[in-house]
């Protein structure tokens, strides 16, 4: 609506007239004043946007009652009048800025409560009007309603608030990057795990340091830019595709540099998609499997090892004697495989019960050990038998030596609940390569060594030979 006398039928006053009419048309609200301040147009727009139909503000210095509830100057008056900084800063507090399409114009966007449906976000746009001379006439104001923007806005931070609430308080180790691989969140519990805090990391593309000791890319960066082959790279072996999410990664690794003497991690990191499905960033999540780890290795080490005495069990003792038979066949060494029975041990098991005979195998185990050095294998591999395989002893007198030390070493008394035993062993030898060459073999003719041994008179050992009337080379120890 306009406040606008038609004067006669001229080309010139229908052109005007037909020009308000379009502008009346416009969907963009907008309403101009004079040069008295005095509203003289207030198109259909303005009207729906206020709420406020054009007649009630025509003629009347008062386009302020639309958008505020009290007297103040609208955008429009301030640029009637010259618009001076210490109005623009006392109305609209640094929100103003001049416009870029109209000289002499204003633009600001504010928030106007009074407005109908719980008041509206307006971006505002005042400019001068002049006269065919340029002297300044009016002015007029248009806006655009941008409250759905602003909602928007606000939503988005709102979930951004939200995201970064629940990451911050997530209990399991995490931390996020953005396309530019730069940390955007990094919580208190991987604060807490990498002993890093999140001052230091935030708006960082440093990220790498709390996990390695030099440059290099984490499982996160390498989700973001998709380099398949760079995960192969380094974390070869040690991780596979996420079972849960498409494009996620995950491994397992041990982490030297943190705190605690290093850590085993196991990670996830997955790509995070913008609203058109864009990569637009990459979380990676954390989990201390330390402990995990600890108790693996010890199943692992309880596998390999005789839980009563600690010594190799069976299994053990055939990787190694594997090993060392390998290894004398390429160095042209001796490999002896002695197999041991302990003499008298049963009475002393029956009689003083099955603590005291295993406070016994304790004490022979330990006894045995330090008779062999660190090359050397010890097994128990059976209740009261042990095996030991001497890798490329120096010569068969270096062998003799170390068993009759054994049967010395066993045959010591030892104190057991406060009583003194004594128990004695039997030993039988084989020699690689002279007796055989594969390791079951030798352990069978060990075996039948120490029988032979044992009903000899036992508390000695015999080496076995192929023929009983070839004496063996280290001969027999007396019988006791």
């Amino acid at each position: 609506m306009s406040d606008v006398n038609s004067e006669g039928h001229s080309g010139d006053a229908v052109a005007e007239r037909l020009a308000k009419y379009v502008v009346d048309a416009l969907p963009i609200p907008m309403f101009a004043i004079d040069a008295e301040h005095r509203v003289v147009f207030w198109n259909a727009s303005c009207e729906r946007i206020t709420g406020i139909p054009g007649k009630f503000m025509l003629r009347k210095a008062g386009a302020w009652s639309a958008f505020y509830p009290s007297r103040r100057p609208v955008m429009a008056d301030l640029v009637l009048t010259g618009c001076r900084h210490e109005d623009l800063e006392r109305y609209y507090e640094g929100k103003y800025r001049p416009s870029v399409l109209v000289e002499g114009g204003w633009e600001c966007e504010d928030f106007f409560p009074q407005l109908p449906a719980g008041g509206k976000w307006l971006a505002f746009t005042a400019a001068p009007l002049r006269d065919g001379e340029g002297r300044v006439i009016g002015a007029v104001e248009t806006f655009r309603d941008i409250t759905a923007q602003r909602e928007a806005e606000r939503a988005a931070r709102d979930g951004a608030v939200l995201l970064s609430e629940i990451v911050q308080g997530c209990p399991v180790p995490m931390f996020v990057i953005d396309a530019e691989h730069r940390v955007t969140h990094w919580n208190r519990a991987c604060e807490s795990m990498a002993g890093v805090p999140a001052e230091q990391m935030i708006g960082s593309r440093q990220h790498w340091w709390p996990f390695y000791p030099e440059p290099r890319p984490v499982m996160a960066d390498l989700v973001l830019d998709a380099a398949i082959g760079e995960v192969e790279k380094f974390y070869a072996g040690k991780y596979q595709p996420s079972r849960l999410i498409a494009g996620a990664w995950e491994a397992k690794d041990h982490f030297p540099q943190f705190p605690g003497g290093g850590r085993w991690l196991y990670f996830t990191a997955a790509p995070l998609h913008g609203a058109d499905g864009r990569v637009i960033g990459a979380v990676e999540t954390l989990q201390d499997i330390s402990e995990q780890k600890r108790y693996e290795a010890q199943l692992e080490d309880q596998a390999r090892q005789d839980l009563l005495t600690g010594l190799a069990n069976r299994r053990v003792l055939e990787e190694r004697l594997k090993q060392a038979l390998a290894q004398a066949a390429r160095d042209g060494r001796v490999v002896a495989v002695a197999f041991i029975d302990l003499d008298h041990f049963k009475p002393i098991n029956d009689e003083m019960g099955h603590a005291a005979g295993d406070a016994l195998l304790r004490e022979l185990a330990t006894r045995l050990t330090s008779m062999v050095r660190d090359v050397d294998t010890v097994a128990r591999v059976g209740g009261d038998e042990f095996v030991v395989v001497l890798s490329a002893p120096e010569s068969a007198e270096a062998v003799e030596g170390v068993i009759r030390r054994i049967i010395d070493a066993v045959g010591r008394p030892v104190t057991i609940a406060g009583r003194e035993v004594q128990v004695g062993c039997s030993v039988g030898i084989a020699l690689y390569p002279d007796h055989g060459t594969d390791q079951a073999g030798l352990l069978r003719d060990a075996d039948t060594a120490m029988y032979i041994a044992k009903a000899a008179g036992r508390n000695g050992y015999h080496v076995h030979c192929q023929s009983a009337d070839v004496p063996p080379p280290l001969g027999d120890s007396p019988a006791p």
